[in-house]
């Protein structure tokens, strides 16, 4: 799909101004000065041991420097970069890793998806350096519920191909983007930002979003 394609989708939703600053926030990552990564075999191994163990690798590897306190746009550049390093490393993850949260750098998801991975189940995507990995499909991401009875999902008409998870026992959601419904999918970041009207149907329903979106947005009313 073309930016012009997606930036008319970005228009008829009323989201395009927010996807503009996504947009310079690429910008400014492209501009930020980031390190390439040697990751080494013996480092790759202490990764896949910690995700054995249920440590993400920024919980296990020795980094050239600390990505935190940087300004937004230099930190999530920093550790899409990590993530892409770190080859080899998808196997293991997706063997071993059943947690809600990033094997790489610890963030939450910010969107679920089904059909996007090779088994065609559902996977999440890391809300800050867009790591994916695949998930248990009936269970909460955030609070680990996995009865039937607190959990449901939202959806809105106008939005095909779309979903909102959600938990009556934490009261968190997660929208949800459905490849196998949409045929082809956005980039997740882009999903993300163009479905901001099930945000707000999700928050006016009484349910919050703990990650935030890529413009650094949680509440939406």
């Amino acid at each position: 799909m073309s930016p012009k394609d997606i930036i008319i989708e970005a228009e008829k939703k009323g989201v395009r101004k927010l996807l503009e600053h996504y947009y310079d926030l690429l910008d400014a990552m492209k501009a930020a000065d980031i390190p390439s990564f040697n990751i080494s075999s013996s480092e790759l191994q202490d990764a896949i041991d910690g995700i054995k163990r249920g440590r993400y690798v920024l919980k296990t590897v020795k980094l050239p420097f600390e990505p935190d306190g940087k300004e937004d746009a230099f930190r999530k550049a920093f550790l899409m970069n990590l993530a892409k390093g770190l080859n080899g490393l998808g196997d293991a993850v997706n063997k071993y890793w059943e947690n809600g949260f990033c094997p790489v750098c610890g963030s939450l998801p910010s969107l679920g998806v089904f059909g996007g991975n090779r088994d065609g189940g559902m996977s999440l995507v890391c809300s800050l350096c867009e790591t994916q990995w695949n998930f248990r499909r009936l269970h909460c991401p955030f609070c680990g519920n996995d009865d039937q009875k607190g959990l449901g999902y939202l959806y809105s008409e106008a939005e095909e191909g779309y979903r909102i998870n959600y938990c009556d026992k934490c009261k968190l959601y997660l929208k949800i983007v459905d490849v196998r419904k949409k045929g082809n999918a956005y980039p997740y970041p882009i999903e993300d930002i163009i479905t901001l009207p099930l945000d707000i149907l999700a928050q006016e329903k009484g349910y919050k979003r703990l990650s935030p979106n890529p413009l650094g947005m949680v509440m939406l009313k």
